[in-house]
């Protein structure tokens, strides 16, 4: 990559201490002869719009085991490597996208929708053994189906939608999806939220620092209830020269039709 992230390899010497400041997350990473210990946390209200960070300086780091509200995890090897890497991950759960403005697309119109979600921080040994998975900035819950029965726990998130990917700021802790929507309809397709199966899509950086999914496709029929969706497997034109962080949590499944009879609502 041709510019400064927050994501990439990290070298260790032995009984070093690194810490990081990410979006209100405060990460503290140390290398034992035989243990990673990690300790991080995270205030009570994290804002959303948050996406500065920094690696701490030494003289200026905290024991964060000392307080209470720390989470801390070790992780026991025969021997440690002298590395581990901080990469991005897409959410554990799908996404829910509600616009601010509200938003229809016209009978038989076709339009391209950039939106966002937070991404998820891994660490992994040079072995790749995870030994992290959790939110940057944890988003809250909601419900996602046709009643309070068929349904799903989804995270949930404001978006602008925004139709010119120019006028959406290049965010290191959110990753964008393009949405392709053709409504083949004779009537406008209100759209008040969308269900984004991010477990299902791999996560991808461009040379510009931008996260990328690839592109969802939805294509609603005249005569069909639920939209047709598919996973492009080609990038929207404007990410170019990606690469691969992170594979998809799940593939492609029997259930893949039915995360979808209800991707707006």
């Amino acid at each position: 990559m041709a510019h400064r992230t927050w994501w990439g390899n990290v070298d260790f010497t032995l009984n070093e201490t690194r810490s990081w400041y990410l979006g209100g997350l405060t990460l503290q990473v140390q290398r034992a002869a035989q243990e990673w210990q990690i300790s991080y946390h995270r205030p009570v209200v994290q804002q959303e719009n948050d996406h500065t960070w920094h690696e701490i300086p030494a003289a200026e780091q905290v024991l964060l085991n000392s307080s209470a509200t720390t989470t801390i995890q070790r992780h026991i090897f025969n021997k440690t490597s002298n590395q581990v890497t901080l990469k991005p991950q897409l959410a554990d759960l799908s996404v829910v996208i509600q616009p601010i403005t509200a938003l229809f697309v016209s009978p038989n119109q076709q339009t391209t929708l950039f939106v966002s979600t937070p991404v998820w921080l891994n660490i992994t040994t040079d072995k790749h053994s995870l030994l992290l998975d959790t939110p940057i900035i944890r988003p809250s819950d909601t419900w996602f189906g046709a009643n309070t029965i068929q349904g799903e726990v989804c995270y949930a998130t404001k978006v602008l939608a925004r139709l010119d990917l120019d006028q959406l700021p290049i965010r290191p802790f959110r990753a964008v999806t393009p949405i392709h929507i053709i409504n083949r309809q004779s009537k406008s397709i209100p759209i008040e939220r969308i269900n984004i199966p991010v477990p299902l899509l791999s996560l991808y950086a461009a040379e510009d620092g931008r996260l990328w999914t690839p592109t969802l496709e939805v294509e609603q029929f005249h005569h069909s209830r639920a939209p047709k969706v598919t996973i492009s497997k080609h990038f929207h034109p404007r990410a170019t020269n990606v690469t691969l962080l992170n594979s998809a949590r799940r593939q492609d499944d029997e259930n893949f039709s039915h995360l979808f009879e209800n991707l707006f609502s």
